[in-house]
């Protein structure tokens, strides 16, 4: 069948349904199993607790906002259209509006049509490049070939598995549609439509994800190809060179408005005040994190979400240099023997790898779903140059056999890897046996044992874990900024889950020394709750007096947890004076 693609003996309209069903096939074979996936990590914040997503009559109030206006603290994600789409998959759900009484309580909604999204945003975005490849005038087989491996290769599931990851999906189908859309404003008579169609998804990218700015430069990297097919195709007019350039810049024009915005009226928070490495240090890590993508885009094992390079072999930097050298080298040879679309494909990977790279200063060192985008652009030029190189009859059976073999490899691998994204526990304990010294994923997973399992002997370990590792990285960097407020309120659940094991001499010496936070303002309410639960397991312990005196210090700090004390000493009349 592939050599009938490759030699054009289906008609071109079998050839694309052949192309949307083997795509649609592997896609649904490859994540049919996320469909019983339950609520993980920030799913919490961006719909459970998201009262606006919640509400359809807040539809507007999520263009004003951030993506987690509800979750831990003030973040500075501007991703109104994943919202909106939340808030969509929610009211067909069946959930509920929230209510003035609700407070912090989780409503009672299924995450299958939310995952059902995800799965079906996905198999967009790959659709989606399949277009542009077409477009192009790519060779069939690679039309074929590149989506497929597109849409099941296992980096994406941290993407695709994730509800909360589905900007990455939402950000490149509008990046991909945009580009199409621009190719098609060069035909005759589709100039208006097509300008302004591409406009419109580069908007609707950058509503999804702020990594949509690259759109300029990907289209920038793509016009010598597209006007290399132009060119070939029978059209009597061609477009001026004004045409031509006139989507690059509506574009820019777009992005400087969206900048303008960012920086001031839908500016939520400023930056994060951790000290960046010095600028060599972090062009080895960049390297490094080069040679691991590397790595993982043809060998995508031991995946997760908390990667770290301080315990990656250096060998991963010189890797990565040399697979750099390569990229330059292969996009001057492609540029000079007259190939426009391999050289996109790999000018794609780079230019959309660039932003995170690691050379600017970025919240992690690498992240799976960061090769959402480059990925397209990889896989297309590699696979271009496999055809382009091989020509013989038997050279391409065997291609053709090892990429499809490629293909339902990585489909398993990803069908697999989507088991540990079905709860919060299976993730984050996955994820420890990969990076066991994650903080936060400790802090998560102490949360998940406490709250949702119940299980205070997990909890405590997880919490007492995070509290020795926060307690080694301030050591190790004094000058560096850290989370005081999640400390706190890991030693106030540790304390709670001391309680609740019946552990109250250990509980006392948790609790007690938090009371000294009275000293600062922003601390006097954890300090008064530290003060009221020391109070409690003292008077457990039976020490009456000491507990009295803690029962006076919390009423001190918080007057309103007079109540509160009242109806613990309820069952202890005894006590005097309360």
């Amino acid at each position: 069948m592939l050599e009938q693609c490759d030699e054009n003996r289906i008609s071109e309209t079998r050839f694309r349904w052949m192309v949307f069903l083997a795509v649609s096939l592997v896609c649904g074979a490859a994540y049919v199993n996320t469909l019983e996936g339950d609520w993980v990590w920030d799913d919490a914040s961006s719909v459970l607790l998201h009262r606006h997503v919640q509400d359809p009559g807040q539809f507007f109030q999520l263009f004003r906002e951030d993506q987690h206006a509800f979750g831990r603290g003030q973040g500075n994600f501007y991703r109104p259209l994943v919202a909106a789409s939340f808030m969509s998959d929610y009211f067909f759900s069946g959930g509920s509006r929230p209510d003035a009484d609700s407070g912090l309580k989780a409503p009672d909604v299924s995450p299958l049509l939310f995952h059902l999204t995800n799965m079906l945003l996905h198999l967009a975005a790959a659709l989606l490049f399949w277009r542009l490849l077409h477009g192009l005038g790519s060779p069939r087989p690679v039309q074929l070939l590149a989506p497929l491996i597109y849409v099941a290769h296992p980096l994406h599931t941290e993407a695709v598995a994730y509800i909360s990851g589905r900007a990455d999906m939402m950000s490149a189908a509008a990046l991909f549609a945009a580009l199409c859309f621009v190719h098609l404003s060069f035909r005759p008579g589709k100039a208006v439509f097509g300008l302004v169609a591409a406009a419109v998804c580069f908007v609707l990218g950058l509503l999804s994800k702020e990594s949509s700015l690259i759109y300029p430069v990907l289209l920038a990297v793509l016009l010598p190809a597209m006007m290399e097919k132009t060119s070939r195709d029978e059209h009597p007019d061609r477009p001026s060179r004004f045409q031509i350039l006139l989507p690059a810049l509506v574009a820019a024009a777009i992005l400087a408005v969206y900048l303008l915005l960012r920086s001031t009226l839908l500016r939520f928070a400023e930056g994060a005040a951790s000290i960046p490495a010095p600028l060599p240090q972090r062009l080895y890590e960049t390297m490094q994190a080069l040679g691991l993508y590397l790595k993982l885009l043809f060998v995508p094992v031991h995946l997760h979400m908390e990667r770290v390079l301080d315990t990656e072999s250096s060998w991963y930097a010189v890797l990565g240099t040399g697979f750099l050298v390569a990229l330059v080298l292969a996009i001057i040879w492609s540029w000079r023997t007259g190939n426009k679309r391999i050289t996109a494909g790999f000018s794609w990977f780079l230019v959309s790898w660039l932003p995170v790279s690691g050379i600017f200063p970025l919240n992690a060192p690498m992240a799976e779903h960061w090769m959402y985008v480059p990925m397209a652009g990889f896989w297309w030029a590699l696979i271009e140059v496999v055809f382009a190189l091989f020509r013989a009859p038997l050279a391409r059976r065997v291609i053709y056999v090892v990429l499809v073999g490629l293909v339902l490899l990585f489909a398993g691998m990803t069908a697999r890897r989507n088991l540990d994204w079905r709860d919060n526990v299976t993730l984050f304990r996955s994820t420890l046996e990969r990076n066991p010294n994650s903080a936060r994923v400790h802090f998560n997973l102490a949360v998940t044992y406490e709250d949702l399992e119940h299980n205070y002997a997990g909890a405590r370990r997880h919490y007492e874990r995070y509290l020795e590792l926060q307690a080694r990285r301030r050591a190790q960097l004094p000058g560096q900024a850290f989370a005081l407020d999640e400390e706190v309120e890991a030693r106030l659940s540790l304390g709670e889950v001391l309680m609740g094991l019946q552990e109250y001499r250990e509980a006392v010496g948790v609790f007690a020394p938090l009371v000294q936070l009275a000293d600062m303002e922003a601390w006097k309410s954890a300090a008064a709750f530290a003060a009221l639960k020391t109070a409690e397991s003292m008077l457990a312990l039976g020490e009456i007096s000491q507990s009295n005196a803690y029962f006076d210090r919390a009423i001190r700090l918080d007057p309103q947890l007079m109540n509160t004390i009242e109806n613990i000493l309820s069952g202890a009349p005894f006590i005097a004076g309360y």
